[in-house]
């Protein structure tokens, strides 16, 4: 009774472990989700509206895409406006200093009555005065200053005076050179070149003119901080587009315009966003729920283990995030389609089945869908990648394969595209060609779908076709030292395995875990292989000489045995399991048999000659433990003939039932009748008679 209650707790707790791995996927999922409500609108430039006559139900701004604000952020930094201060008291005082000195060498004249140099420096003086406030008036900058405005094509100089300032061209903005250019050109009669340059007239040209860079800076910015991020202005109630129309430049801005209007709206209402994580959560919990369902109600033998319900979820969980991480940081939402979907299919079906493959990608492929900015194309595209997924690659077992099908997935991914975009009315030019080079990524990471299968089986205890195919090459050292130290268990070994794979064939199990459990279920007896029967070729039998507790125990050891060298070579989990239960909980008969005839008063302790299990608990761990006891007590008949071989077939199967060896493996009578029919008739072909050849006369 209390083995009972412990029994039902363990599977209470057991239920509520893999309720919580289902509850924790969900959470994680729909923390993955984008928190804003997605737009309900799907559109790209130049494709037709796929909707029915949208008008605007609310006012909104024509907001400019980022192009045309980067177009015009990147003239504002272009357009070079400088900002200059102007000295008003510097101009006046190289006024006063030319005066100064032009009186100074009018009263330095050698002969005093020299009227005419008199009235040229008289006249120069006063001619110089009033063009140099000409020149000051408007301003003068060195010519460096002047170079560097030239060179970042300024138009114009924003000359401060007092506060105040005043556009000009830059040309008439004077430097040097030119303000001794303007001197020069309207010098008056009676005055010459010769006589500026005599008094210096050039070195008395100051600048009056002085570069502001944090005014300059400081306007630039305002003038990018107040630059309009909206072209226009949709009233409510206005025609926007029609169903079958071209989304062209103009109606793609008032689009985007509208989804972004729609959604700075829906951030504006905080109950939106608890109403938007509800109704994820619930769509996840659906989703997650049928897939619960699924492997609860058809694949039991999955849901029964931990470690497979984990791996489901696990590569459910790791698309939804991936997809999630590039929609949210790539800022190419496209880039979802290098990602390789389809090798959750090929991982999910090398491990469990193609069926279990096909659904739990759809799910995942739905859940993505929220995300993806087109999902009808997203979920086109990616469920029928994983449907001819699934039909190219239902049995993993060459590297040729996985490189056929990345190429078939390409191929079908490009097809499916360019098929959908015609039916959108698009022409060849223009279809968004970067698609194909994704799709091309997609099937290279596609590739890694091997080493991804070898950690999955190193991480979970799982073992693939690939692994399977590896371990029943004859070849392997372990299975060539049973060979050469065992040759009677290596054969019977060979038979076991052929005799399993064929079983296994007809019941629907794994024939290549049957063949490779049945090549290593013996191996143990590498350790004592001369008290085996099958290894005795010289007449003498070690047993003879010892107790038959003492036989039993040898005999039993050789599944302890086993298990060490098993695990010493690295076996993968599944196959130490056939060298545990092929022989279950079973007694080694003969020594048990003996010792009660010799001892017919005493009562026998049965653990000395009782195999320690378990019990066979799948379809193929049962498949071998019928066909190990078969093919072994098929060598001690007499006579091999229909009959025998029925009745040895019959016995024995009937007894390890009997006997309830094969209480927990999901093998039904029909298909342990589908077995019996396999050995008879692959007994008799084994041990069928050949007809005598003719001895040749001698003439």
């Amino acid at each position: 009774m209390a083995d009972t209650n412990n029994k039902k707790k363990q599977k209470i707790w057991e239920e509520l472990l893999k309720t919580t791995f289902f509850i924790l996927t969900i959470g994680v999922i729909v923390i993955c989700l984008p928190g804003e409500s997605k737009y309900k609108y799907q559109f790209e430039l130049g494709k037709p509206w796929q909707y029915d006559l949208l008008t605007a139900q609310f006012s909104f701004p024509i907001y400019k895409s980022q192009n045309e604000i980067r177009t015009e952020r990147n003239a504002i930094l272009e357009r070079y406006t400088p900002y200059y201060d102007c000295d008003s008291l510097a101009g006046a005082k190289q006024i006063d200093l030319i005066k100064r000195h032009l009186t100074q060498a009018e009263e330095n004249l050698e002969d005093p009555a020299n009227t005419k140099g008199k009235r040229a420096l008289q006249q120069l003086r006063r001619y110089l005065s009033e063009k140099m406030a000409v020149i000051y008036e408007t301003g003068l900058v060195n010519d460096n200053d002047y170079a560097n405005m030239a060179e970042k094509k300024a138009a114009l100089v924003f000359i401060t005076r007092n506060n105040i300032s005043k556009s000009f061209g830059l040309e008439s903005v004077y430097t040097r050179q030119t303000a001794m250019q303007y001197l020069l050109q309207n010098l008056p009669d009676g005055l010459t070149e010769d006589l500026l340059t005599q008094h210096g007239v050039a070195g008395y040209l100051q600048p009056n003119l002085f570069y502001n860079a944090e005014l300059t800076n400081k306007l630039k910015n305002e003038e990018l901080e107040n630059l309009s991020l909206t072209s226009g202005l949709v009233q409510a109630g206005e025609r926007i587009i029609d169903r079958g129309e071209i989304v062209n430049e103009q109606r793609y801005k008032v689009l985007c315009s509208l989804r972004q209007a729609t959604e700075e709206r829906q951030e504006e209402t905080t109950s939106d966003n608890w109403l938007l994580r509800t109704g994820q959560a619930l769509l996840i919990l659906c989703l997650i729920g049928l897939f619960y369902l699924y492997t609860r109600m058809f694949r039991k033998q999955f849901y029964a283990s931990k470690r497979y319900i984990v791996l489901m979820l696990s590569l459910i969980t790791v698309f939804v995030i991936a997809t999630s991480l590039i929609i949210r940081f790539s800022g190419h939402e496209k880039l979802v389609y290098a990602l390789p979907y389809a090798l959750l299919p090929i991982i999910v079906s090398t491990f469990f089945d193609t069926r279990t493959g096909l659904y739990s990608h759809i799910v995942t492929v739905i859940i993505c869908s929220i995300m993806v900015p087109i999902p009808f194309e997203f979920l086109l595209l990616q469920i029928t990648a994983g449907m001819v997924t699934i039909n190219s690659l239902s049995d993993l077992s060459q590297r040729s394969q996985v490189i056929r099908t990345a190429l078939i997935v390409v191929f079908l991914y490009g097809l499916m595209y360019f098929s959908y975009s015609l039916t959108l009315g698009d022409e060849a030019l223009d279809m968004d060609w970067s698609m194909f080079l994704l799709f091309v990524i997609n099937g290279i990471l596609l590739l890694l779908a091997y080493p991804l299968i070898f950690m999955i089986e190193k991480l979970f205890g799982f073992i693939s076709n690939v692994t399977l195919i590896e371990l029943s090459n004859i070849n392997t050292p372990i299975l060539r030292r049973l060979s050469e130290t065992a040759p009677g268990t290596f054969q019977h070994s060979l038979q076991v395995s052929n005799l399993a794979a064929e079983i296994a064939v007809k019941v629907d199990a794994n024939p290549m875990l049957a063949r490779t459990g049945a090549l290593y279920h013996d191996i143990g007896k590498i350790k004592n292989p001369a008290f085996f029967t099958e290894n005795q070729t010289t007449g003498v039998n070690p047993h003879d000489k010892l107790k038959p507790e003492e036989s039993a125990a040898i005999i039993l050891k050789h599944v302890t045995d086993g298990i060490a060298l098993g695990r010493e070579v690295q076996l993968p989990r599944s196959v130490l399991q056939f060298i545990y239960t092929h022989h279950g909980m079973n007694k080694v008969r003969y020594f048990y048999n003996t010792w009660c005839n010799n001892h017919p008063d005493e009562k026998p302790n049965e653990a000395l000659f009782t195999y320690g299990g378990p019990e066979p608990n799948t379809k193929e761990q049962a498949i071998v433990m019928i066909c190990d006891s078969v093919e072994a007590a098929s060598r001690s008949l007499k006579e091999y003939n229909d009959e025998n071989i029925n009745q040895l077939v019959d016995r024995i199967t009937e007894s390890l039932i009997a006997e309830h060896h094969l209480d927990n493996a999901p093998l039904t009578l029909r298909q342990i009748g589908e077995a019996k029919s396999v050995l008879k008739d692959k007994l008799k072909n084994i041990y069928h008679t050949r007809i005598a050849y003719p001895e040749l006369k001698q003439s």
